[in-house]
């Protein structure tokens, strides 16, 4: 069988795009595990359309000159993630792609939708990194499968108003810790408190909603108290428009200045290089207990489980995000309500020796239940597995 990813060489959810080689960009290649187990898989043939706007360096030109790179830069991406090229089939039509194959792809990358006509084949659209941009676009594709790490058809209280034209099926898949996330440090030698991770970004859709623009608020209340906070949680959290902030070039008269400026920019000055530059798995397990704040549309963060894994006891909300995946309050994670008082209190509580017994016993539940239901080989297997089965039906409907 056939599994058809759209400009696959752009998509830095799946590998290591270019441009993050070339700027030295860090990236959370959150997908990754996806493209390696259906790559190790000798019954399934993986592909990648790459569409008019395939240069990834440049998605929104359709310049024919620069465009007509896109090939080469689709040999080099794979070059440099070190995946052979007869692993990956290249269609350069859109009528390269059959009836029976699995069309994959990511909402967050606009230049995947470039379509002259809905491909004849079954489509599953991720929403990872959620967004309503691209609604309208979405409804012409018609995406016969919605798939994320939460059910954002029950989590984002708009999602009617984006993609009340969508009545399919929606797969909730697991997040998945990187390899790299283990526990290294015995829990008795960790510091007695919580390690705060995770970046604050503002997208501008949500504030009608929710009445703020903050997509983590959990994470800014945090940030912003990290001083008052200090002898519970020490904060590494990240709030993406206050930091590496870029020279105002728009003000810019000296027009050679304002070319130096945007190429420092560019080139030197990137966005979270501090957040970037400390390695995630010694913090996590340096602490016997973390936080990572859940996004306000319904989503918990990925460093939740890359937490849990490196043996850390986590805290998150008591608003049913984990026992979606099937975790237990008190088993598996320790919940509060979202307050700092109450933050302060259970943390406060776990720090007292008398209870140093029960937090080991959570952090362990914890870290095997992650391990055993999160691993990228199972999720990716069990995400297969259902797209198989959703792609069975549609045939039958459509053959």
């Amino acid at each position: 069988m056939r599994i058809v990813f759209v400009n696959l060489h752009g998509n830095e959810f799946l590998l290591k795009t270019l441009n993050k080689f070339i700027f030295k960009q860090s990236v959370a290649i959150k997908h990754k595990y996806i493209l390696d187990y259906l790559l190790s898989r000798e019954d399934v043939e993986v592909c990648s359309y790459i569409n008019e706007r395939g240069l990834s360096l440049s998605y929104s030109t359709r310049n024919r000159f620069l465009q007509s790179f896109r090939f080469i830069e689709h040999h080099i991406a794979m070059w440099k993630n070190g995946i052979p090229q007869k692993k990956v089939t290249v269609l350069k039509h859109e009528s390269d792609i059959r009836h029976d194959d699995i069309v994959i792809m990511y909402q967050l990358f606009a230049g995947q939708f470039d379509f002259k006509q809905r491909p004849d084949a079954f489509i599953a659209l991720s929403q990872l990194h959620f967004t309503v941009d691209q609604a309208a676009v979405m409804e012409r594709l018609d995406p016969d499968l919605m798939y994320n790490e939460s059910d954002m058809q029950k989590r984002f209280i708009a999602f009617d108003e984006y993609f009340g034209w969508f009545h399919k099926q929606y797969l909730v898949i697991p997040f998945v810790f990187a390899e790299r996330f283990k526990v290294v440090k015995p829990f008795a030698e960790r510091l007695n408190k919580a390690v705060s991770v995770g970046t604050v970004t503002y997208p501008p859709y949500i504030k009608k909603y929710y009445g703020t623009n903050c997509l983590q608020p959990a994470r800014k209340q945090v940030y912003d108290n990290a001083e008052e906070l200090k002898p519970w949680v020490d904060c590494f959290n990240s709030d993406y428009l206050a930091e590496d902030k870029p020279y105002n070039v728009t003000n810019q008269v000296n027009p050679v200045k304002k070319v130096i400026n945007r190429l420092h920019d560019k080139f030197f000055l990137g966005r979270q290089k501090k957040y970037y530059s400390f390695d995630m798995v010694e913090k996590f397990n340096d602490y016997k207990m973390c936080v990572v704040g859940e996004e306000i549309t319904g989503l918990p963060g990925i460093g939740f489980v890359e937490g849990m894994a490196s043996g850390c006891a986590y805290i998150g909300q008591t608003v049913g995000y984990y026992e979606d995946y099937g975790m237990k309050e008190s088993v598996h994670y320790i919940g509060y309500d979202g307050s700092l008082d109450d933050l302060k209190s259970k943390i406060s509580y776990y720090q007292q020796p008398e209870h140093q017994q029960e937090l080991e016993a959570i952090a362990k539940a914890g870290c095997e239940y992650v391990r055993s239901h999160f691993n990228g080989r199972a999720a990716a297997e069990s995400l297969l597995n259902n797209l198989m089965e959703a792609q069975r039906r549609w045939l039958a409907e459509n053959h």
